[in-house]
């Protein structure tokens, strides 16, 4: 086993890319997030070259476009576009749909895991070279980059851009005078900052923190390229979100407005951002199992009460065993009790990473590396924190706005993790790391049954309305009405075949009246609360439900998939 540890660090890569792909099939097919539905659509429209402009599908019926069926997407002069806010990754996502389908967008986002665990193993090996192997095991499957590896939103692409920035840093910080070609140093650090603003919005935080923490360096050291590194961040940043905004205004036209309705505040700035920062850090769950809620909550309190013992109390061998098998013990029940438990809070999805923090001392922070490193995460995470939208990022594994900074993360905890270990004696010290590997392999189950529950359940959604609309317009494009806003974007995979449209409860009984002086007959209906839509309807149409085949599983998750006809 020593001998396999001691591989080199390329083929860790490679072992983990073997991983991350053996377990793809596991998923099956569906998506998590709307936002990865509007991506497809927009990546399959460009792979068969119909360019960037997704037409309204009944303009006549909805001169005002509110029925437009991709929220968020992006409108102006020229027509509506629904992922041109990222035209980089949409052309990325174009290439792999031509090379091979939704798998090859899918191996796009593993691709990404795979390099950003591999940077995070180069900054811990800047910290301590023994730290390479395991921060990269860490940060490919005990971090939401392993969760984020099988969604299709760039999530671990810029991570791995946000890390190549820091590795980059890391060595003109240690060449500073020395380093024969700066210029190209400074370049790297320009380039991966970009390109990162250039696939994820939040990507701008970081560059600006990587900036500050710079341009902090550059004054204590007196280093006019320490400097020159933090002015080209900050400038990189800026000028890849003007760039890119521009891209935007040219493929829309002028102005660029998002179709929809975006996310409103709810309590106000300050009950907002504490809200939503329990959220996307500490909550176990979005409520659906209060048994597999508390199981994480258990584990993650072992986690940091048996952290802070190490700390306080290393030779108390028996609360510290303790404390450790009861989170090990937690983490099982919680995937036992709740399986599919989608959870948002960073720290309960990566106990490693909460160990970690929790282990940080000054001490830690004595080398300029790690100093940098956490200082440019803190940043970029106080202004994502400061400026993430009122519930996160919607359904969510860990937070998914931080996960751009995780790779730089890990190699600091483990650093922290592998100094408490010292104050251990070594048997305790493999019980304790054990119970760790428990605790994150429990999570990594669970993670993989969450995304593979909602893959299933919006499988079964998309296809009983593909099924219904093969039935109301056999050979042709039925018209589909939804009052949920992403059910359209959810419907990415057969799209292309139908017409969709949003309605707003508020304004269903509208369209359908429209719809039928069109002289449409037939619609299909996908609502979330019947019974409600159903009186928006009124006695104007008639409802049946959508045939399904004997013993087929429901949808779930209270949808309904209804035929409408409409009466002359």
């Amino acid at each position: 086993m020593g001998r396999v540890w001691e591989l080199p660090l390329w083929a860790h890569a490679v072992a983990l890319a073997v991983v991350l792909v053996a377990l793809l099939p596991l998923l099956g097919p569906g998506s998590l997030s709307a936002d990865e539905g509007a991506a497809m659509v927009q990546a399959r429209h460009l792979s068969r070259g119909d360019g960037w402009i997704v037409d309204h599908p009944l303009p006549t019926v909805d001169p005002d476009g509110r029925a437009y069926p991709l929220e968020l997407s992006e409108r102006g002069a020229r027509g509506s576009a629904p992922f041109a806010k990222h035209p980089l990754y949409a052309l990325l996502l174009a290439g792999a749909d031509r090379v091979g389908g939704a798998t090859a967008m899918v191996l796009l986002s593993i691709a990404g895991t795979v390099a950003a665990a591999a940077l995070a193993a180069v900054i811990g090996g800047h910290l301590d070279p023994a730290l390479r192997r395991p921060s990269l095991w860490v940060a490919g499957l005990a971090t939401p980059l392993f969760f984020d590896g099988y969604v299709v939103i760039a999530h671990t692409l810029a991570a791995a851009f946000a890390a190549g920035a820091v590795v980059l840093t890391l060595r003109l910080l240690d060449g500073a005078g020395r380093d024969r070609r700066p210029v190209v140093t400074l370049a790297g650090i320009a380039t991966c900052v970009a390109l990162g603003v250039l696939l994820r919005s939040e990507a701008l935080f970081w560059g600006l923190a990587l900036g500050v923490v710079l341009g902090a360096v550059a004054v204590g050291r007196r280093s006019a390229l320490v400097a020159a590194a933090a002015v080209a961040s900050v400038v990189a940043a800026y000028g890849a979100r003007l760039g890119e905004h521009s891209w935007i205004t040219r493929i829309v036209g002028d102005p660029v407005v998002a179709t929809g309705d975006v996310p409103r505040a709810g309590a106000g700035f300050v009950g907002d951002r504490l809200a939503t920062l329990q959220l996307t850090w500490l909550a176990p769950g979005y409520g659906r199992s209060a048994g597999g809620a508390l199981a994480l909550v258990i584990m993650l309190g072992a986690v940091v009460v048996g952290a802070v013992a190490v700390r306080r109390v290393p030779d108390d061998r028996r609360i510290i065993l303790l404390l450790a098998a009861t989170a090990a013990v937690a983490a099982v029940a919680a995937v036992v009790v709740a399986p599919s438990n989608l959870v948002p809070g960073l720290l309960v999805t990566s106990p490693v990473l909460a160990a970690g923090v929790i282990a940080l001392r000054r001490s830690t922070l004595t080398g300029t590396g790690a100093r940098v490193a956490l200082a440019t995460f803190v940043l970029f995470a106080a202004a994502v924190a400061a400026t993430q939208y009122t519930g996160g990022g919607s359904v969510e594994w860990g937070g998914r706005y931080f996960a751009l900074g995780v790779p730089v993360l890990v190699p600091v905890t483990v650093l922290a993790l592998s100094r408490a270990g010292r104050r251990l004696d070594r048997a305790t010290r493999r019980r304790v790391m054990a119970a760790l590997v428990v605790c994150a392999v429990a999570m990594g189950v669970m993670a993989m049954g969450s995304l593979g529950a909602i893959h299933r359940r919006t499988d079964r959604l998309t296809t009983a309305a593909d099924r219904a609309g093969r039935q109301v317009a056999p050979g042709g494009r039925p018209v589909m009405v939804a009052t949920t806003s992403s059910v359209p974007r959810l419907a990415w995979a057969t799209f292309d075949r139908q017409r969709w449209l949003i309605a707003r409860p508020a304004d269903l009984g509208a369209l359908v009246g429209r719809l039928r002086v069109a002289g449409v007959a037939d619609i299909v209906l996908v609502s979330r609360d019947l019974a409600r839509d159903r009186l928006a309807l009124g006695g104007a149409a008639d409802v049946t439900p959508a045939p399904a085949p004997a013993g087929e599983p429901p949808i779930g998750a209270n949808w309904d998939v209804v035929v409408v006809h409409l009466r002359p």
